[in-house]
């Protein structure tokens, strides 16, 4: 059966078992991840917190299949992605997978709407500019179609990020510090649309943030630290 068939038949969830993530270092070896379990139902949206270098990128790569785990398990529904080959991995992460990060990445010579297209161009799905138009409407900017990223504000740059980020119709979207970069009140309204967008669209959101304001509005708040995570009921310090 092919990939996207396996996807579009599979619940969308997430399961993740005891994993290990660890890098070699010159003298030592760098243990991040250490029997980490995670299981996000579809239409989830989660928090997690930690200090920095505590691993929430690391895994946030990993459940994107842009980094690979040292062992242990990541299913989505029923496809266990580390046994999959190279290509049908890529196909996932194109498929399955919207990433928003914290500097927006755009391309400076495309303006807001061709950046939100981009990533349809180059999976060769590209039809017209229709849903690009809808998702910049979705993210309140339609009058700024037509703009580059040097006429746009820091907060308008991010919300156009976030529209490349849903264009392929992802099943999960990873957001690794999506409101770092913003001062205070642009990131709280970047993630007003962030849940407006779930509501709307019920994709399954997993954002690493700092913010404990933020984090306090989503399904639920995970806490990383010492490579595993921990539920975080009540205020987080």
């Amino acid at each position: 059966m092919e990939l996207g068939k396996c996807i579009i038949d599979s619940p969308n969830n997430i399961r993740i078992n005891n994993l290990y993530k660890a890098y070699d270092m010159p003298n030592d070896r760098l243990e991040v991840l250490k029997g980490l379990d995670l299981k996000v139902e579809q239409g989830e949206m989660i928090a997690i917190m930690g200090q920095s270098g505590a691993g929430k990128s690391t895994l946030l790569h990993i459940i994107g299949a842009l980094d690979r785990p040292t062992s242990g398990s990541v299913h989505f529904g029923d496809l266990n992605l580390f046994k999959l080959g190279r290509g049908p991995l890529a196909d996932y992460r194109r498929s399955s997978i919207g990433f928003i990060f914290q500097f927006h990445n755009l391309l400076p010579e495309f303006s807001a709407l061709e950046n939100v297209m981009m990533p349809k161009r180059i999976q060769g799905t590209y039809t017209n500019d229709d849903f690009g138009k809808e998702l910049l409407d979705l993210v309140d900017l339609n009058g700024r179609f037509n703009h580059y990223p040097s006429e746009l504000s820091g907060g308008e740059r991010q919300r156009v990020a976030i529209a490349r980020a849903l264009v392929n119709q992802p099943r999960i979207v990873l957001a690794d510090e999506p409101t770092g970069n913003l001062d205070g009140s642009t990131g709280t309204m970047v993630f007003n649309l962030i849940e407006k967008i779930q509501a709307k669209k019920k994709h399954t959101f997993i954002l690493a943030t700092h913010n404990v304001k933020l984090a306090s509005k989503c399904n639920r708040v995970l806490k990383l630290e010492n490579g595993t995570l921990q539920r975080i009921h009540g205020n987080y310090v």
